[in-house]
């Protein structure tokens, strides 16, 4: 009779002086590495982990948009309500003011760009203050208005732009009477992002003016050199149909 035979390798050993052998695996070293080897994500899950990723993403740039539209704002709303206005007069010499120059006959200020500049969001249009700005918004049309009344020298009509409500302790002083300004280079940019719904009947709205006053005399703006362009920040505000002035301050980081 035949032996039956064990092609895997053994190992002989003596108990007990007896000899015995041992059976060894043929692939020790195969079965270790099944042992430790890792287990692979299935093609479900990997879809899952690219998902949780995006949403991790748009969550943190959410995040970053909103962290940012509160600072920006936050320096809009601190700058009228933080008690400082950054108004500072000059200790300087101003050209002499004359209440009965008529500045339209001042060629040299007459070959200056005397149109405003408007910008609401993405859109951008240079028009003559004499033009019907209806077209842009009554935005463009309030400050029409109010630049033609400031360089007319009307100071009278000046107090109509000016909200009861405007406290000169914490905004720009409200001159008492001026000259005609020869102002120039005119720029308005509404800041929707900074607009404030008050109520149904009330919105706040705000806007970055910047402009230039050749020869200045100091009667309206005694805070700025002939060559100075110092932006200010002014609070519309409108109640029912009516459009007013609450609040001018120095913009901030200006």
């Amino acid at each position: 009779m035949r032996d039956c035979q064990n092609d895997s390798p053994s190992l002989r050993v003596s108990i007990h002086g007896k000899e015995t052998f041992i059976l060894q695996s043929q692939h020790p070293i195969q079965n270790q590495t099944k042992r430790y080897r890792k287990k692979q994500l299935s093609p479900r899950k990997k879809i899952l982990l690219g998902l949780l990723i995006i949403a991790a993403v748009m969550l943190f740039s959410v995040v970053i948009s909103v962290i940012y539209e509160v600072s920006v704002n936050g320096d809009y709303y601190s700058a009228f309500y933080s008690g400082g206005t950054g108004y500072e007069p000059l200790d300087i010499l101003f050209a002499p003011a004359d209440y009965e120059t008529n500045i339209f006959e001042d060629k040299t200020y007459m070959t200056m760009n005397r149109d405003i500049k408007y910008i609401d969001g993405a859109q951008s249009t240079e028009v003559a203050l004499d033009e019907d700005g209806a077209y842009f918004g009554a935005g463009l049309v309030f400050f029409q208005n109010y630049f033609n009344c400031v360089i007319n020298g009307d100071y009278e009509g000046y107090r109509a732009f000016i909200s009861e409500d405007y406290s000169e302790k914490n905004a720009y002083p409200i001159p008492e009477r001026f000259t005609m300004q020869k102002i120039h280079s005119i720029s308005v940019e509404h800041r929707g992002d900074a607009d404030q719904i008050i109520s149904q009947n009330e919105v706040r709205r705000y806007y970055i003016v910047k402009y230039q006053i050749y020869q200045n005399n100091g009667t309206f703006r005694d805070d700025i050199r002939p060559t100075d362009v110092l932006p200010l920040l002014f609070e519309l505000t409108t109640i029912g149909e009516e459009t007013k002035i609450t609040k001018i301050v120095k913009f901030p980081g200006a």
